[in-house]
């Protein structure tokens, strides 16, 4: 395998940028810039002026060009301050300049030719940012500490327009695990976390955050859902987090949050689920406590920061009769140090490290995951950073960056692991017991970065952005078993699946054995970007070209047999597997694995450009538009393609002992099997293959939209986003390895049966394989033919920012996101879930009904309660806001509303040609869950004591109306013609309303 060396590229990326700059743009992920131009009372701009700016950090110094303007760049979040001086004038000073992350503040100093007169002006730069081309929304530090939330950045992600999240927080009650969200149509998998510059997306959860936060630590969040920044990858969102710093003066807080379970409403149950409930999710108790300070080493050089925070958060979960009442209690704790220094006015570095560690006694504790079956979770996660930036001269800086994260985790099952714990099995109710698998995962990161600007004049001025980036992510997991069989039952109801059982008699169930899943590949990632930003009077055109290479493989991996299977046993299979003879030889060997000889890689070039053009000649209105290409991020593409990763065989037959320990005896007709090869059993090739032809998904967008600055400090926006998804990648099943022999419409027929119709819902055709066709053994992740995503969204966005005592910030969103599935997309025509991506285990019966005019709906795939979720509201909103009382009382609000998100009913439809079909019976969207709405409240109260310590009492309310919205319920309504015990039960409520009472003191 051949793969470049990361110094011979950087060194072909750096001749490159030389060769490529007329085409570079911005990219800021954790500054903004202040720009500015310096001009007499009469309007004539004046060269030469000395401009001092002070704020974070050591002061800057820099002097007007030739045309009067002048620059800061890469500034930390804060208040600055800028001075002009120039001889035969007076001083010129604008105090109170607030920048955030992303931010470019374009600001007018003016002078006055008399060198006695000093002008001092206090007023914020304007909110309308010109060169703004991309959609999402800033956080503030006022926002963040002022205005009612769970405190986790989930739910400030669900804040953001355009952006969905699978869970309602109520009070933090959610905040012990990850929230999964969706944002404009883009794949799920397409999200990315950057803390303080480094990415650090987990590769091994695509998408998802590798630890959790302490809030206190935000300086200001970031959330960008669309743009030209050229720095950018994925359409997905980018949630871009800042850390405070230590400044010229001592500065620290201490907090203590508390949310009692005694001040949560009655968290009643409704009649309707009284026979299989006997508590709904609420809180037990919330406490929330930590400390951070920083300050000066060296005054005007060199500061340090730390900061200390905990989470311990309890909740009842809900949960069936006669499970054992036991609350879910999760411990984060979080440690943070940063060093920055400034030894020489051109340089300045940074050193910080980030400590995030998780505890949970009992993770997916639910009615169907009693206590044994749950999880303990623990590992922490832990991030380095060195960045080191140089101002050669006022037309050119570079930025180089070295990360760490040392990251993984592992879900112990609480009922026990290895092979002397009891097995587990499932009742026939959907209900696991006496335990669970466990899982084991690490989950480095490495990653190097160089970024630079430079501005420069080809007879207009080029403001030219560039850099490069590399990051290894390796992946390495476990599953083990417990018990001696590596397997469980499942056992099932007389009435279930009669044709099957027969000869088997009663207490027929079905055993899964496996071999013991392992993952582990690589993950290489290579960037570079060039981007160039140029203004003519009122336009600015940012265009911008991003080049991706990255590539993972399956590595080397040794993995056991399974205990009962590894000799061989042959049994009857049942019809719809169409074994040769009526039998089947089953094993599971154990294999030693040399790893893949061929990388999957992809390779991209990303087009960016945006255009605005400001009105007038107050620039009080800025017209926007955009086109954008993205590329999708590789993360676990590859790891389905093991032959080790998921291997089964299922059987039906009866535990004779009832000792629910599958044992060899007790196995009589193979059901199914999967990731495996029944007539190769040893085979080092998987049964799923990699198409290395296949081309990277992408993300083709365009935006227009439209700005108005009312005031200098309120500003409105209207945004429309249209996205078209392409390439995605897909499992589709052929009929020979490696033959591309795709099964087609053709290949199958109407199985003369109908789903649904027994409980009120629709039906739905059912289709199954023609007889003579081969039973699916063998598929490829390649791209989804004749198939796309389109998404069409409008945002109304309005920003107050915090003056005049108050702030607000709006958002309310349309969205429509369906696919286009032309005769080749699929081959089943049975309604069956859409695919909005890879997914381990996808059925050859399943099939988009979106195609038919649906909604596209994401499912979740989270843990516990949340894996059943389908994220998808054709319109929501969020409302939040500050107001200062007079005697330094705030109050603070935050409303949200959202259509409920669909409810996808399901039944499951046994004794196919072809597998098993879960067929929906209705166009996804449909049928829908209630509305959801959610208001919050704060009062707090401050305190002065010796002009140096503030303290701060506050009292937050959570689902202030408490609203006791049905979230979920579980859609799968049916086996085969018979109710399932546990279809269309609740099984999220929105939790009741509770109070939290807060203290914090600042110095």
């Amino acid at each position: 395998m051949n793969r470049t060396h990361p110094r011979l590229f950087a060194a072909s990326a750096a001749a490159l940028v030389f060769l490529l700059f007329a085409f570079s743009a911005s990219a800021q992920f954790q500054t903004g810039n202040i720009y500015g131009k310096v001009v007499a009372k009469d309007g004539a701009m004046l060269p030469g002026v000395t401009v001092v700016l002070t704020g974070v950090g050591a002061p800057q110094t820099t002097v007007t060009d030739g045309e009067g303007t002048f620059r800061f760049l890469s500034l930390s979040p804060g208040t600055y301050s800028v001075r002009a001086e120039l001889e035969g004038f007076g001083r010129a000073t604008r105090t109170g300049v607030s920048i955030s992350v992303g931010s470019n503040a374009d600001l007018t100093v003016t002078m006055s030719p008399s060198v006695e007169e000093a002008i001092t002006v206090s007023a914020e730069a304007p909110l309308l940012d010109v060169r703004k081309t991309g959609t999402g929304a800033n956080i503030t530090r006022v926002e963040l500490e002022s205005v009612p939330t769970a405190r986790d950045p989930w739910m400030i992600l669900q804040s953001t327009p355009g952006v969905q999240v699978d869970r309602i927080n109520i009070g933090g009650t959610q905040s012990g695990q990850q929230s999964i969200y969706i944002s404009k149509g883009a794949p799920r998998n397409d999200g990315t976390w950057n803390i303080d510059g480094v990415n650090i997306t987990d590769m091994g959860a695509t998408g998802s955050s590798p630890t959790y936060y302490d809030f206190d630590t935000f300086e200001e969040l970031n959330v960008t859902t669309g743009g030209s920044d050229p720095r950018i990858q994925t359409g997905g969102v980018q949630l871009n987090m800042v850390t405070k710093r230590g400044t010229n003066d001592y500065k620290g807080s201490l907090r203590y949050l508390y949310v009692p379970g005694s001040t949560s409403a009655q968290a009643t149950v409704p009649d309707e689920a009284k026979s299989y409930l006997q508590l709904t999710n609420r809180v037990n108790y919330v406490r929330d406590y930590g400390g951070e300070i920083g300050g000066p080493i060296l005054r005007d050089r060199l500061w340090v920061w730390g900061a200390r925070g905990d989470q311990k958060i309890s909740t009842w979960q809900s949960q069936a009769p006669g499970q054992i009442l036991i609350p879910d209690d999760t411990i984060l704790r979080n440690k943070n140090l940063k060093v920055n220094a400034q030894l020489m006015s051109a340089n300045s570095f940074v050193a910080s490290y980030t400590y995030g560690d998780k505890f949970r006694n009992a993770r997916d504790l639910s009615t169907l995951r009693p206590f044994e079956a749950s999880w303990k979770q623990t590992g922490p996660t832990k991030v380095y950073k060195l960045e080191d930036t140089h101002v050669f001269n006022s037309s050119f800086y570079l930025t180089g960056m070295w990360s760490k994260v040392e990251g993984g985790f592992g879900l112990f099952a609480n009922g026990g692991t290895g092979t002397e714990a009891k097995s587990y099995w499932e009742d026939g109710g959907g209900v696991f017991r006496d335990g669970y698998q466990t899982y084991q995962t690490v989950r480095p990161q490495k990653q190097y970065r160089a970024d630079g600007a430079a501005f420069v004049d080809f007879g207009v001025n080029h403001e030219l952005k560039f850099g490069y980036g590399y990051r290894d992510t390796p992946v390495t997991s476990a599953t083990s078993y417990p018990g001696p069989s590596g397997g469980f039952w499942s056992y099932l109801a007389t009435t279930a699946s009669p044709a099957r059982c027969a000869g088997i008699g009663e207490g027929c169930g079905i055993a899964s054995l496996f071999r013991p899943p392992q993952a582990s590949y690589s993950g290489e990632y290579k960037e570079f970007y060039v981007g160039d930003t140029i203004m003519f009077g009122n336009m600015t055109i940012q265009a911008g070209l991003r080049y991706d290479d990255q590539q993972s493989q399956i590595e080397a991996m040794d993995i056991g047999a399974n205990a009962i299977l590894a000799t061989a046993l042959t049994l009857p299979c049942i019809d719809s597997l169409a074994c040769a003879g009526g039998t089947m030889s089953t094993l599971l060997p154990g294999i030693q694995y040399p790893g893949q000889s061929e990388a999957l890689k992809w390779t991209s070039i990303s087009p960016r450009i945006g255009i605005t053009y400001a009105l007038g000649t107050a620039k009080q209105t800025l017209l926007r538009a955009s086109y954008n290409r993205y590329v999708s991020q590789m993360g676990s593409t590859v790891a389905s393609s093991s032959p080790v990763g998921n291997s089964f065989f299922t059987f039906y037959g009866l535990d004779a002992n009832n000792d629910k320990t599958i044992q060899r005896n007790e196995l009589v007709k193979v059901r199914s099997f999967g990731g495996i090869n029944p007539a190769n059993p040893s085979s080092l090739t998987s049964t799923r293959r990699l198409d290395y032809d296949m081309n990277p998904p992408t993300t083709d967008e365009l935006t227009f939209g439209v700005d108005r600055e009312l005031m200098t400090d309120f500003v409105v926006g209207l945004s429309f986003t249209h996205r078209r998804n392409n390439d995605l990648a897909a499992i589709m099943w052929e009929k020979t390895q490696g033959g591309g022999d795709f099964y087609t419409q053709a290949d199958y027929v109407d199985a003369g049966r109908t789903a649904g119709g027994q409980l009120g819902t629709s039906t739905a055709p059912v289709y199954q394989l023609k007889t003579g066709v081969p039973n699916p053994t063998f598929s490829v992740i390649t791209n989804r033919p004749d198939y796309s995503q389109t998404f069409n969204g409008l945002d109304l966005t309005a920003t107050k920012r915090m003056s005049r005592n108050y702030m607000m910030r709006f958002n309310a969103s349309y969205n429509d996101f369906t696919d286009d599935c032309g005769d080749s997309s699929f081959a089943n025509p049975t309604p069956g879930l859409p695919s909005t991506g890879i997914v381990n285990g996808v059925q050859a019966s399943a099939g988009p009904p979106a195609c038919a005019g649906g909604q596209l709906a994401p499912q979740s795939a989270g843990s516990g309660a949340f894996g059943n979720v389908f994220i998808n509201s054709k319109w929501s909103s969020n409302l939040n806001g500050v107001y200062t009382l007079p005697w330094a009382i705030n109050i603070g609000a935050n409303f949200m509303a959202r259509q409920g998100y669909p409810a996808v009913e399901r039944a499951n439809i046994t004794g196919l040609r072809g597998g098993t079909a879960t067929v929906v019976l209705d166009p996804v969207g449909d049928i829908r869950f209630d509305n959801v709405y959610q208001l919050d409240l704060r009062l707090a109260k401050d305190f002065r004591l010796l002009d140096t310590v503030g303290v701060t009492l506050s009292a937050d309310v959570f689902n202030a109306t408490n609203q006791r919205t049905i979230l979920q319920r579980n859609t799968i309504l049916l086996n085969d013609a018979n109710p399932i015990a546990n279809g269309g039960r609740i099984t999220e409520i929105q939790a009741p309303r509770v109070w939290r009472f807060g203290a914090k003191i600042t110095y």
